[in-house]
């Protein structure tokens, strides 16, 4: 089944099974509460048109095609030419877009635009307002290139944003996030090119972090956690780490997962991910964002009696 890519794979199941609350994890998959078992995200489609229910304790099992429903009976060989073909086309539309990503990447290497946000920055009073509102200090703005832009060059509205630059591991800059003001949560981020694919904050700072090293969500987290000599790298959204950034981390330091509150279930799905790559991985409880607790007044030594009370993941 050849299909254009994911969105028009979403297109068609949605036609198919007009209960589906479907959400685009990558480039080539989404997930969705399975028509016919529910859940939260178990059932799974692909680009090439294939779809399956997550085995597991109460969940269905079912898989099948998109047009599996049509009238025709599909031979043996059939089938598996349809896989073969299915594996050519994601394998031509990854190539493609392999391609398209490294040339986004050489781009913005050479982008300066972070530099401009952090000039026009220090000269708005709001800006630094804003920035100590968030538990961000004075240096940290300054020594990360913090910033201000007019329009974000990725919102369909062109609505203003603070800008966080975040560099590659080994120096360049990877992206620069956007954060939305005035946007409604959950609407809040925007990269700065297309293409550029998924971010680990604070990755450059990893062959530094030796003993342990927390997981958090977002790039403003790491910069007020991190002014608080506390090891951290940040993922982009709960569901945004690639475990191929594993191979950066310090062999011997232990993973901490710290996300949000209302991440718990991701939180450790993220962690058993990583446990099975052979880390030791445990995950954090915090009661509120991690950010927000010095925010509200608590010390290091406060912030980490929660990394020392993680469960570890066996």
């Amino acid at each position: 089944m050849e299909l254009s890519g994911i969105e028009e794979a979403c297109r068609l199941a949605q036609a198919r099974w007009s209960n589906l609350q479907l959400t685009i994890k990558t480039s080539y998959c989404a997930n969705s509460p399975c028509p016919w078992c529910g859940g939260t995200d178990r059932w799974v489609l692909f680009d090439n048109g294939y779809w399956f229910c997550n085995p597991g304790d109460g969940h269905c099992g079912r898989k099948g095609w998109l047009d599996d429903d049509q009238q025709k009976t599909w031979t043996a060989e059939e089938r598996r030419l349809r896989r073969i073909e299915a594996e050519q086309v994601r394998a031509r539309r990854e190539r493609s877009q392999q391609s398209q990503r490294i040339t986004a990447l050489e781009r913005m290497a050479r982008c300066t635009d972070h530099e401009d946000y952090h000039l026009d920055a220090c000269h708005d009073e709001e800006f630094w307002k804003w920035t100590e509102a968030q538990g961000l200090l004075p240096e940290t703005v300054l020594k990360y290139k913090v910033g201000l832009c007019p329009r974000c060059p990725t919102d369909r509205e062109h609505r203003p944003s603070y800008t966080f630059p975040i560099w590659r591991k080994d120096g360049p800059l990877w992206s620069i996030r956007h954060r939305l003001i005035g946007a409604e949560n959950g609407d809040k981020y925007r990269p700065h090119r297309a293409g550029l694919g998924t971010q680990l904050a604070n990755a450059r700072m990893l062959p530094q972090f030796d003993e342990w090293v927390g997981i958090i969500e977002g790039t403003k987290k790491v910069r007020v956690i991190g002014q608080h000599d506390i090891p951290v790298v940040g993922i982009l959204g709960k569901t945004q780490f690639e475990t191929r950034w594993l191979k950066w981390f310090h062999p011997n330091a232990h993973i901490v997962i710290g996300l949000d509150p209302d991440a718990k279930d991701a939180a450790w799905k993220l962690g058993r991910e990583i446990a099975e790559t052979g880390k030791e991985v445990s995950v954090a409880a915090f009661p509120v964002k991690p950010d927000d607790m010095f925010v509200y007044g608590c010390t290091r030594e406060d912030w980490m009696a929660y990394i020392h009370l993680a469960r570890k993941i066996h």
